[in-house]
């Protein structure tokens, strides 16, 4: 064997090996991670005129100027969630996320594709619209997250922490592609979401496989790293046990649990926007 074939056989197995031991993650996210999956962000239009101070730089630079021409601006919750996703798909895969905003995509439809936001975002609001999504949805009248079928809520926005959800689904326009959205009361909400599916997606394998699933998260304001799962769901009847029991506890009745598998017990506080 000369070192040309002994190269290409060191090769082959290296890609042997990724491709075994990303098989739990593309179960999680699908098929597409090895050929294109987008990650889509939401964008909003700046009113001209706009002029956007920062603060003061603590070391001075000559060639230093604020903005004055900005025409679209994104959060930092959007930019914080890019920077967990990226970074948990490259340890994983190869090929790169394509970062697209959601007016750039806002037709496409046969893509596999994370999207960040809640109903500010277009992709979000494709992947919450779809009939294959049997778990939540999102009220703005009186924000709360809540059980598609039924319409009660599992979540509203809290003092105390910030709600957080997942959704991923399998579009009935092409099963084949992946749909997931990662959505929040406020800022951290969102941010705190796509941290944890970054970041857990091993456990969130554990017991979905490769199924369609919704999860709703609580991360604690400005700590992406302390969000935790709070309910999980793989049909829509065990989505509707935990809204039965918010509802309960909203009201102050008490009312028996079942089959929903439940980490512990959202609360309800203040109203927030879902970013």
């Amino acid at each position: 064997m000369g070192l040309l074939d002994y190269l290409n056989l060191v090769e082959h197995a290296r890609k042997l090996w990724r491709y075994l031991s990303t098989r739990k993650f593309r179960q999680v996210f699908g098929r597409d991670v090895r050929k294109e999956f987008h990650l889509i962000y939401n964008i909003n239009v700046v009113p001209q005129g706009t002029v956007f101070n920062r603060p003061e730089p603590k070391v001075q630079r000559e060639n230093y100027r604020r903005t004055q021409n900005l025409k679209t601006v994104n959060s930092c919750a959007t930019t914080r969630a890019i920077g967990h996703l990226v970074y948990g798909f490259g340890k994983m895969v190869d090929i790169p996320l394509i970062i697209s905003s959601d007016v750039d995509t806002d037709e496409r439809m046969d893509m596999s594709f994370i999207s960040v936001g809640g109903v500010t975002n277009l992709k979000t609001c494709d992947v919450l619209r779809d009939n294959s999504n049997h778990f939540l949805d999102y009220r703005s009248r009186e924000p709360s997250i809540v059980h598609r079928s039924s319409g009660q809520a599992v979540a509203k926005p809290s003092t105390n922490v910030a709600y957080g959800f997942i959704v991923k689904i399998h579009p009935n326009s092409n099963r084949e592609r992946t749909w997931i959205c990662c959505a929040g009361f406020e800022e951290w909400g969102t941010s705190g979401a796509a941290w944890f599916l970054a970041n857990k997606w091993k456990d969130i394998h554990k017991w979905a496989k490769g199924k369609p699933f919704a999860i709703i998260t609580e991360t604690e304001y400005q700590s992406d790293e302390s969000t935790q799962l709070v309910h999980r769901f793989l049909t829509s009847d065990e989505v509707a046990d935990p809204a039965k029991r918010f509802a309960a506890t909203v009201t102050g009745t008490t009312q028996s649990s079942s089959k929903a598998e439940t980490i512990h017990t959202t609360c309800t506080a203040s109203p927030g926007a879902m970013q």
